[in-house]
């Protein structure tokens, strides 16, 4: 069903754009379902984010905390490196250059962040304030703390509610999955109503990009450390990992296809099972280097895309943010679509984009599990060789 799904999408993209040429009428009828899609996503970040991430420390806060925390500094190292690459890539092409996607909706033309209003804005004035997306950031440390403890203090009936709403907020989402066409169509007749060919090529320009900067990831940072640092053939390497990545361009599941990778790193590699059945999983969980790649891409090419100049500040909260926001919320349906829309609340940019994103996820989404699970196998890799090195 979900393949389904995937392609009635990619037909209502192509679909959204004949009518946004040639249907005029129509798109004024249905523009509301596109907008309606959008407030429903928005209303759902709160709690999706908060179960998830509460849930996830509780259930993991057990395993061995030392060879953990050093899969999850290695995982940062990677999850940085390919962020700042793709930042490099992503500024020299400028996808979003010619493409105007309603900058006129906000007033600014600097992301002006200051970390000392940051801290003092931090706490939520009202409840009201929780769900406007302003206070995602208090939500998200908020989420770390109540899994934390819960955990120490063995609050299972309290965690077992919280599985309770989140599994309730995951079948709503996998409810709105299949309004997704129709709010794609709406979306993209839409945009394309407004700006024409403009929108066409800044959705061609993004997928290129996103693949420019995947394989400049790929290499650098994963396939490079392997064969100097690890000493692995490159010939070899690349015939052991290649049937897997048939396996994420189909399937465009880390979870799908971790029983294949750890079989791949168990026997193929040849790495401890003990350190394996660890980091292999908690890759899975905390997703890293194809997140680098997606956040990158997203939040320059927004904020291009509305007018907006980063300074340092502002670059660097970004890159906060994508590091929480890639590490807290694992198996959500349509994953990358919400904690998309949620970067984009958190940084004070509108979600315009979110439609025509929505519409060539599937393509962008092939690419970044490629890239999360191939990075899960390079953090096994040198994890291994760093701890035998050791020994």
């Amino acid at each position: 069903m979900k393949k389904a799904i995937s392609v009635i999408t990619l037909i209502s993209l192509i679909l959204g754009i004949f009518f946004g040429f040639y249907g005029r009428d129509l798109v004024g009828k249905i523009e509301f379902v596109g907008s309606t899609y959008i407030t429903v996503l928005k209303y759902l970040i709160l709690p999706v984010i908060f179960t998830s991430i509460s849930v996830s420390i509780y259930q993991s806060a057990g395993n061995r905390e030392f060879l953990v925390l050093r899969a999850v500094v290695l995982f940062l190292g990677m999850f940085v490196i390919s962020f700042l690459l793709s930042s490099v890539i992503v500024l020299l092409i400028d996808p979003a250059k010619g493409a105007e996607f309603l900058s006129s909706e906000t007033a600014v033309s600097t992301l002006d962040i200051r970390i000392g209003d940051f801290f003092i804005n931090l706490l939520p004035k009202d409840i009201a304030g929780l769900f406007t997306g302003k206070y995602l950031f208090f939500i998200i440390v908020l989420s770390y703390l109540f899994g934390l403890i819960s955990h120490r203090t063995k609050a299972e009936k309290v965690i077992n509610v919280i599985i309770k709403i989140r599994d309730f907020c995951y079948r709503i989402l996998n409810y709105l999955q299949y309004v997704t066409p129709m709010a794609v169509f709406s979306l993209i007749a839409t945009a394309i109503n407004r700006f024409g060919m403009d929108t066409i090529m800044a959705g061609l320009k993004y997928i290129l990009t996103a693949y420019v900067c995947g394989i400049a990831v790929l290499v650098i940072v994963m396939i490079l450390p392997l064969k100097y640092y690890c000493r692995l053939p490159l010939r070899e390497l690349l015939r052991k990992i290649s049937p897997i990545w048939l396996i994420t361009l189909s399937t465009c599941s880390s979870a799908a296809t971790l029983p294949y990778t750890i079989k791949l790193c168990r026997e193929d590699l040849k790495i401890d099972p003990d350190i394996t059945d660890i980091v292999v999983p908690l890759g899975c969980t905390i997703h890293m280097c194809g997140g680098a790649v997606s956040f990158s891409l997203l939040g320059l090419f927004c904020a291009r895309a509305f007018g907006l100049n980063l300074d340092l500040g502002a670059y660097l909260y970004m890159l906060m943010i994508a590091v929480i926001l890639n590490m807290s919320a694992p198996g959500i349906p349509s994953g990358g679509v919400v904690i998309g829309a949620t970067y984009l609340e958190m940084m004070g940019l509108p979600l315009t984009f979110i439609g025509l994103y929505t519409g060539i996820y599937k393509i962008l989404d092939m690419l970044y599990t490629t890239l999360n699970v191939t990075g899960d196998i390079s953090a096994n890799v040198i994890l291994d060789h760093i701890i035998k090195k050791e020994k």
